[in-house]
C-alpha cells in the first residue's frame, strides 16, 4: 500500500462508523469521492491475490509430484522388504488371535494381512499355518427374506468359503469352532436336535476336516455344547 494511500485512509468520518449515523447528502458526495481510491487499490490486491494464488497452486502440484517421487523410491528402502521370507511368515503368525480361533472377517488377521499388497497375499496364501485355525458361525435366516432357499444359500456360500480356507491350510492341524444360535431345549430339559442348515455345517465341515488333515484337540463349538471330533 503506498503512503499516499495510507495516509488518505485516515477517514475525517471516523467518528460516524459502526454507528447508526445517517450522512447528509454533501456528506454522501464526499464518501463516494473519498473511497474511488480505495475502491481501486482493493481491486488491485484482488489481482494480485489472484496471481499469486495461482502461482502458489502451481508449486503445490510441482510439491505433490515431487513428494509422490520422493515416498515411491524411499519406500524401496523400507526395511520390511529384505526380511526373510520365515520372519514375514512369523510375523504373520503373530497377528493371529491368541484367545480364540480366526474368524472369516476381513477386518482381521489372517484375511486383512491379504489387503495389504500383492507381496503380502501371495505370502498369506503360501502359508498353511494361517488358516490351521477358523471359527465358523452358523448363517442367520434373514427376517426379510424367510424363505428356507435364501438360507441355504447362505448356508453353501459359507460351506465355500471354509473349504477354501481348510484347503490352505495343508497338513497343519486344525482347531476349529462351530457356532450355532443357542439351541432350544426340549421339555425333559435336554437339547433339541440342531437346525438343519447346522446339520448340514456340522456334516461338510467334519468330513473335509477328517478327510485331508490331523484335527487339533480342541473340539467343536456347537450352540455352547461341545462335540468331540
Amino acid at each position: 500500500m503506498s503512503t499516499l494511500l495510507r495516509t488518505s485512509m485516515v477517514s475525517p468520518f471516523v467518528s460516524r462508523l459502526r454507528t447508526n449515523y445517517c450522512p447528509t447528502d454533501e456528506e454522501i458526495l464526499e464518501i463516494n469521492a473519498l473511497l474511488v481510491e480505495p475502491t481501486l487499490r482493493l481491486k488491485g490486491l484482488d489481482d494480485e491475490i489472484t496471481k499469486l494464488q495461482k502461482a502458489i497452486d502451481k508449486l503445490a502440484e510441482e510439491r505433490s509430484r515431487v513428494a509422490v517421487y520422493i515416498e515411491a523410491h524411499k519406500a524401496l528402502l523400507s526395511p520390511v522388504r529384505r526380511l526373510p521370507l520365515d520372519i514375514i511368515q512369523e510375523l504373520f503368525v503373530a497377528c493371529l488371535p491368541t484367545h480364540r480361533n480366526c474368524v472369516m472377517s476381513a477386518s482381521e488377521a489372517p484375511l486383512l494381512l491379504g489387503r495389504i499388497c500383492s507381496s503380502w497375499r501371495a505370502i498369506l496364501l503360501s502359508t498353511p499355518q494361517l488358516w490351521s485355525s477358523m471359527h465358523v458361525v452358523e448363517p442367520l435366516r434373514s427376517p426379510d427374506d424367510p424363505t428356507s432357499s435364501s438360507l441355504e444359500a447362505k448356508v453353501a456360500r459359507r460351506l465355500e468359503i471354509t473349504h477354501t480356507w481348510l484347503g490352505r491350510s495343508g497338513q497343519c492341524p486344525l482347531s476349529i469352532s462351530l457356532q450355532s444360535a443357542s439351541a432350544p431345549h426340549s421339555p425333559s430339559g435336554s437339547p433339541a436336535p440342531l437346525a438343519p442348515s447346522i446339520q448340514f455345517v456340522e456334516t461338510h465341515l467334519i468330513r473335509a476336516a477328517l478327510a485331508a488333515h490331523s484335527v487339533h484337540s480342541s473340539p467343536f463349538l456347537i450352540g455352547g455344547g461341545f462335540v468331540a471330533v
